[in-house]
């Protein structure tokens, strides 16, 4: 069991890591991904399920922040002659930037779904060579995240400044 642990911790341990140059599995670590197929498929099937859940939820705040706080506001500004072309340009690129973790997270679902078709226990360089590709994925949607959340804090400052403006 501890063998087994450790394979899956050193398997699923999200690194970024470079697709193109796939690695050749030793005969030891294409018979450990072998030996450990079906404990790695559950764990695989718990990430996407939590992932899903995630995508979700992410995908629900930031669609309320654009509407009902970015949009709103900047309809409230041009409305009162207050037109911030700093808060208006951050909309669009938020939602911009919301996009692409959409598109982003579609590509990494879809990839980890191939990811668990595959059958490790008869091609596990398949199924790494797949891993890797996943693991990219997953990598795009976390710098999206990143970004969106910078654009946030970028847009807090705007809006204590402007508080302070018109104060």
């Amino acid at each position: 069991m501890k063998k087994s642990a450790l394979v899956v911790a050193i398997v699923l341990v999200a690194t970024a890591v470079n697709p193109v140059s796939a690695e050749t599995l030793s005969d030891e670590k294409a018979g450990i991904i072998s030996t450990n197929c079906a404990s790695l498929k559950l764990q695989l099937k718990r990430i996407q399920k939590e992932s899903a859940k995630s995508r979700v939820h992410l995908g629900a705040q930031y669609e309320s922040i654009a509407t009902n706080l970015m949009m709103n506001l900047n309809l409230r500004l041009v409305k009162n002659n207050r037109a911030n072309a700093d808060i208006a340009s951050q909309q669009t690129t938020f939602i911009s930037e919301r996009d692409r973790f959409k598109n982003d997270f579609i590509g990494y679902s879809q990839q980890l779904e191939t990811l668990i078709n595959i059958d490790c226990k008869a091609e596990p360089q398949k199924f790494y060579d797949q891993l890797e590709n996943t693991r990219a994925k997953r990598s795009d949607v976390d710098a999206s995240i990143r970004r969106l959340n910078e654009i946030l804090d970028h847009h807090r400052d705007s809006l204590n400044k402007l508080r302070e403006e018109l104060e």
